[in-house]
C-alpha cells in the first residue's frame, strides 16, 4: 500500500515538471570575445531593438519569407551593385546584444533562445555579427545613408580607436521562411484550365506575421541557462531525498518477495508429499 502511494506520488511530480509542448525552439550558443570598438552609421542599426542584462526578453512579429525559399538566401542580394535596403527586408530583424552590462561581465558563454508556437509552421535563421562585420557588410552592400567619403572617414576613425577600446556587444540576426504545407484550392469547373505555370503564384502567397519571443542570456558552466538554475535549485534535494528512499523501499519490498519466496516452497513441498 506504501508502495502505491509512493508511486503515485512520484507520477503526479513529474506530470507536474513534465510540461506540455507547445512551441518550437531555435537556440545559438556563442562566446562574446572582445573586439575592437566600430563606430556604426547611426542611420542604419540606430533602429535596431536591444536585448540587456535588465531587458534580456523580449516580443517581435515577422512576415516569413514565401513557402520553399532556402533561408541562406532570405534577404539577400544577388546583385552587390544593385539599390535597395537589405537591412530593411521584412523577412529578417536585426537585434543588437549589450553584453558589456557589468552584471554579465564574468561569463563567457550566452545563449540566444528564439521560441514561437507550435501551430505556426516556419523556420528560423539565427546568426551572430560581430560589429566589425556588420560594417563590412554595410560598406559592401551600401546600405548607408551617408557619402562615401563620411563612410571612409568613419571607418578610419575607428581604426584609430581600435587600440584602446573593446566590446563584447554582438548582432543577431533573425530570418524567417514560411514551412507550411499548401492545399490549394482548385474549382473543379476550371481544373481543365489549371496549368503547372500556376505554381509560383500559389506559392507566393502572403502568410500572417510569425510572433515569437527572443531570449539572452548567460551561461552557467558553459552549458545551463540562467533560467533553468532555480529548476536545478529544486530538484537537487528531491533527487537527494528519492536517493535516500530507495533502500528503504527496497528493504520494504525485500519482506514480501521472502513472504512470496516461503509461500511457493511450502506449496511445492506439500505437491511432493501428495505426490
Amino acid at each position: 500500500m506504501w508502495f502505491e502511494w509512493s508511486f503515485r506520488t512520484i507520477y503526479t511530480l513529474l506530470l507536474l515538471f513534465c510540461h506540455t509542448v507547445s512551441a518550437n525552439t531555435e537556440i545559438i550558443n556563442f562566446v562574446p570575445s572582445a573586439e575592437h570598438t566600430v563606430d556604426l552609421p547611426t542611420p542604419a542599426v540606430g533602429n535596431w531593438p536591444k536585448l540587456t542584462f535588465a531587458n534580456n526578453e523580449q516580443r517581435w512579429l515577422l512576415q516569413p519569407a514565401a513557402l520553399h525559399t532556402p533561408l541562406h538566401q532570405v534577404c539577400e542580394m544577388k546583385d552587390e551593385n544593385a539599390s535597395g535596403n537589405t537591412l530593411s527586408c521584412p523577412h529578417e530583424l536585426w537585434v543588437t546584444l549589450d553584453l558589456d552590462d557589468q552584471n554579465w561581465a564574468s561569463y563567457a558563454t550566452f545563449t540566444l533562445r528564439l521560441s514561437w508556437a507550435a501551430s505556426t509552421p516556419a523556420d528560423f535563421l539565427i546568426e551572430i555579427y560581430s560589429p566589425e562585420t556588420v560594417l563590412t557588410r554595410l560598406s559592401r552592400w551600401q546600405q548607408i545613408s551617408l557619402e562615401p567619403e563620411k563612410v571612409n572617414a568613419r571607418s578610419s576613425q575607428s581604426s584609430k580607436e581600435r587600440s584602446t577600446t573593446t566590446t563584447r556587444v554582438k548582432y543577431a540576426r533573425i530570418r524567417v521562411v514560411d514551412a507550411g504545407v499548401l492545399t490549394p484550392y482548385v474549382p473543379l469547373a476550371h481544373h481543365h484550365h489549371h496549368h503547372h505555370n500556376d505554381a509560383p503564384a500559389i506559392l507566393a502567397v502572403d502568410c500572417a506575421p510569425i510572433p515569437f519571443i527572443l531570449v539572452l542570456e548567460q551561461l552557467y558552466w558553459g552549458v545551463l541557462p540562467a533560467s533553468l538554475l532555480p529548476t536545478v535549485y529544486f530538484l537537487i534535494p528531491v533527487l537527494l531525498a528519492a536517493a535516500l528512499a530507495v533502500p528503504w523501499v527496497v528493504a520494504y519490498l525485500d519482506t514480501f518477495v521472502q513472504q512470496a519466496r516461503e509461500d511457493l516452497n511450502r506449496k511445492a513441498s506439500l505437491g511432493k508429499k501428495g505426490g
